[in-house]
């Protein structure tokens, strides 16, 4: 029996060290402080990564621009329509719009309408308007955490790669 060769890109390890690593900052950091399954957190982080990076910063920037348009709109649905489904439709409806309005907004714009998702989907675990957006923001914290590490695991891998092949 011939077991099929397996084909790693260069990069994979380190994409793997970079997401176990900021998996485990983020997971242990957010518990730290209070947010119990910071899984929002992850994901972010994963999105984020690169090994290269320009590209992470890339992901960084479109993740921040992408999380306020998704926060933003979520906060305006929630504040006028409650925690609720209608809501979320139109926040998501309201994200796109406005991803899709601007000049330059980055190309990754799904994750407006996602993050929308996610803030009130969190909010709807609330019960009034100063818990749903406690809730909301935590996810807000959440997203920015992860994309914050991912982006400085970025920086701090590229220097250390940059010396050792100096």
């Amino acid at each position: 029996m011939h077991l099929p060769t397996l084909s790693l890109r260069a990069n994979a390890l380190l994409y793997i060290v970079k997401l176990l690593t900021g998996s485990i900052i983020v997971w242990f950091g957010l518990r730290a402080v209070g947010i119990a399954e910071p899984y929002w957190a992850m994901i972010s982080l994963i999105v984020v990564t690169e090994p290269d990076v320009t590209l992470a910063k890339t992901n960084f920037r479109a993740r921040v621009i992408n999380t306020l348009n998704g926060a933003i709109v979520a906060c305006v649905a929630l504040v006028i329509f409650g925690a609720s489904f209608l809501a979320m439709l139109v926040a998501i409806t309201v994200s796109v719009l406005v991803a899709m309005s601007l000049q330059n907004y980055p190309a990754n714009w799904r994750l407006a309408p996602n993050t929308a998702v996610v803030l009130l989907a969190a909010a709807l675990n609330g019960s009034g308007l100063p818990e749903e957006f406690r809730l909301a923001m935590y996810r807000v914290g959440e997203v920015m955490t992860g994309s914050t590490v991912a982006l400085l695991q970025s920086l701090a891998y590229g220097y250390v790669l940059r010396k050792w092949n100096a």
